[in-house]
């Protein structure tokens, strides 16, 4: 997750909590908070993950490796072959698919940067794979035959097995048409990409890119269509804040939710998107959100990976509710930290903790009241 923010994190700091004007007044947070089970464990940097009839699916961004170390912002990061496809079923958690690229930080493999989120349809499986840094010209990852694969779409033709085919290239997409003309990012990044969550939708994926503060459609030939641009905000001193979406999901009403990161505490919003309309805000006020998902009942989940705004170290988590009269009831179990990912089935929501942590990532099930 620590590529979402690099360019910002230093600025977004040293700033007061800023709450968006709009947001909804916030419920006090339930007297009864729900009490996580453990159901997988040993997991490294677990990102997004769904439910498929009793099996648990999740993205292990993995732990990078010593084939190739670039240079970012932050410092040296190393790739490897470490990301992974997990499945959790009746207590036993099997890695199906292993050896997919992942960067990481030589020390540990912490915040590391690989698969990201998954889908499962008809008996196919989709890994979007997130990256760090494109040529700002081509889009083009630095990775070569080491990692051709970051940054793009991976088209498996069985769920466990099988050589993956090369689906749509984002950063390709992000250089030759930048669809936010580069708002709010400082000189010289103004080409960036980083896909990071995704839904199946009308026949192909809705991909929210983070890096390029965008919402994508593709096909599974691999042909983008950008299907909304999310605007930066002013959050002090006249600095603009770019989105980061980092999620979406179709809602009950078919229309697309996406939620940001937004780094700067309180401003993170939550956006509906209509085919052929500007998106709009259905809820706001949030905190650092990685993930959505909506209950039985037709309400919005939204998963904070950092109730307290700090990115880093990993800390205390949180999942908002939006009720259906907009009120917010907040739920902060102990034990969830960093949680990067949310599924729902049935009564029960399915989460990752420790999200950007490797050895110890979790998949916890708790019930909300």
């Amino acid at each position: 997750m620590r590529e979402l923010a690099r360019r910002t994190l230093a600025v977004a700091a040293g700033l007061a909590v800023v709450l968006s004007p709009g947001a909804a007044t916030a419920a006090p947070a339930s007297s009864s908070q729900p009490t996580l089970q453990v159901v997988a464990s040993g997991l490294n940097n677990p990102r997004h993950l769904v439910v498929d009839r009793g099996t648990i699916w999740v993205a292990e961004a993995g732990v990078g490796g010593d084939l190739q170390c670039i240079t970012t912002p932050e410092g040296e990061q190393c790739l490897g072959h470490s990301g992974a496809i997990t499945t959790v079923r009746n207590g036993a958690v099997t890695r199906v698919i292993e050896g997919l690229p992942s960067l990481g930080a030589p020390t540990d493999g912490s915040y590391a940067t690989g698969p990201a989120d998954l889908s499962l349809r008809d008996g196919r499986l989709t890994v979007l794979m997130s990256t760090s840094g494109i040529d700002p010209v081509t889009g083009v990852n630095p990775f070569g035959a080491d990692g051709p694969e970051m940054g793009r779409l991976l088209h498996f033709p069985c769920p466990t097995a099988g050589h993956a085919r090369l689906g749509a290239d984002f950063g390709v997409h992000e250089a030759r048409h930048n669809p936010d003309g580069g708002a709010g990012a400082p000189v010289g990044a103004e080409i960036e990409s980083n896909p990071y969550g995704m839904v199946p939708f009308r026949g192909g994926f809705a991909v929210a890119d983070a890096g390029g503060n965008d919402l994508l459609w593709t096909t599974g030939g691999g042909r983008i269509k950008t299907l909304a641009v999310f605007p930066t905000k002013n959050v002090g001193g006249g600095w603009q804040l770019q989105s980061a979406p980092t999620a979406v999901e179709v809602g009950p009403d078919g229309a697309l939710y996406v939620a940001e990161l937004s780094i700067v505490a309180g401003t993170a919003r939550v956006y509906r998107v209509v085919l052929g309309q500007e998106p709009t805000v259905y809820a706001d006020g949030f905190t650092l959100l990685t993930d959505l998902a909506f209950d039985r009942q037709g309400r919005l989940l939204a998963l904070s990976m950092a109730k307290n705004g700090a990115i880093f170290p990993p800390s205390h988590g949180e999942i908002v509710r939006v009720e259906h009269d907009g009120s917010k009831t907040h739920f902060s179990p102990e034990g969830l930290i960093a949680p990067t990912g949310i599924a729902v089935s049935g009564n029960d929501v399915y989460a990752t903790s420790q999200g950007v942590s490797p050895g110890i990532g979790e998949i916890v099930k708790l019930r909300l009241p």
